[in-house]
């Protein structure tokens, strides 16, 4: 996919799910990418890879370790969902800090980084291996909001 974008500008328009976890693929080989949002959203970054999962899979059976580990992501989304929507002013400034703890100085977290809801009155933004916040860093995708 990113062969295409060898040196060209490239605009995403929008910046949801699917923008996030889109942008950094053409940043490393496109001259420019442009990531324009209408309203920002929460996001979170997270590892695109479960290590506990993997040493619950080496110590277990199969089976087994199937439900442990999907037993343990129900138990820790569900934990992360309630107390996003129990306790909304304090999630929203934890989303917050960890977002500027990712962002380059250039880009501030107010405006582009706060959006107007509570957490999960939309649902969060994930950003995998919190790449998209390596690809601003690098100077790769200039932050607009229109």
């Amino acid at each position: 996919m990113t062969c295409r974008f060898l040196g060209k500008r490239v605009v995403v328009i929008g910046s949801g799910a699917t923008a996030m976890t889109l942008v950094p693929a053409p940043a490393s080989t496109a001259s420019r990418v442009t990531m324009l949002q209408r309203s920002p959203s929460h996001i979170v970054a997270r590892p695109g890879h479960d290590a506990l999962a993997d040493r619950i899979r080496a110590l277990l059976p199969e089976k087994p370790a199937h439900r442990v580990v999907r037993g343990k992501n129900v138990v820790l989304g569900t934990l992360f969902f309630q107390l996003m929507r129990r306790l909304p002013g304090r999630a929203a400034s934890a989303l917050r800090k960890r977002v500027a703890a990712q962002l380059p100085a250039s880009i501030p977290v107010d405006p582009h980084f706060v959006p107007s809801y509570d957490p999960w009155d939309q649902r969060l933004c994930l950003v995998p291996d919190a790449d998209l916040f390596r690809a601003l860093r690098a100077g790769k995708v200039p932050w607009r909001r229109t």
